[in-house]
């Protein structure tokens, strides 16, 4: 074997090079990478800036949402008290029944017969319901029957309606009488029962 003599100058040599081979490694891969985590550190950083000013900006804006809240709660509440409730679509347009028929009542309109209208598949939410009365009334009983569903507080309408004069060969002496088909409808809120389904 040959042993080799290194000589002060080499080993001078042989040290700087290592060390700039070195050097030149640490640059190359470590310099890179500092700098990509640098990066990192700064958009991570930029990404947390912007949650907590989104977070401050969500506190200054809490007293509007609460007072935007009560406002909607309000005007939700306001509107339940308009609509007809029911658990099934049936309900709802039974309570219509029971509403119209009172009307009817109440103005001398004699109801003949009330036909209930509704979806047989009741889903909870808004839907349409209605009923039709068929009925005698006069004029008079009539204009105070139309005006008193439209005017009503909860969600009714008049859909449509048919005047006809049962008996018009009539005496003069009696008064005149008028046979009605009204189709009334209203907006309801269906809110099943729990466990029902």
């Amino acid at each position: 074997m040959i042993a080799l003599q290194l000589t002060p100058r080499d080993r001078r040599i042989l040290i700087v090079g290592v060390a700039v081979i070195g050097g030149l490694t640490v640059t190359a891969k470590g310099v890179p990478a500092a700098l990509a985590w640098q990066r990192d550190r700064v958009d991570s950083a930029a990404v947390f800036s912007e949650r907590l000013a989104l977070a401050r900006a969500s506190v200054r804006q809490l007293p509007a949402l609460r007072d935007s809240l009560r406002a909607r709660q309000a005007r939700v509440a306001a509107l339940d008290t308009t609509l007809i409730t029911g658990a099934s679509a049936a309900a709802a347009a039974g309570t219509l029944a029971s509403l119209v028929e009172d009307f009817a009542s109440d103005l001398d309109v004699k109801a003949n017969a009330i036909q209930i209208r509704a979806d047989t598949l009741s889903r909870p939410g808004l839907t349409r319901v209605g009923v039709r009365l068929i009925g005698v009334c006069d004029v008079a009983g009539l204009a105070a029957f139309l005006r008193t569903i439209e005017t009503d507080a909860r969600a009714m309408s008049v859909r449509d309606l048919a005047v006809t004069q049962p008996d018009p060969a009539g005496p003069d002496a009696k008064p005149e009488m008028l046979r009605v088909d009204v189709g009334v409808d209203a907006l309801a809120l269906i809110t099943p029962k729990r466990g029902a389904r």
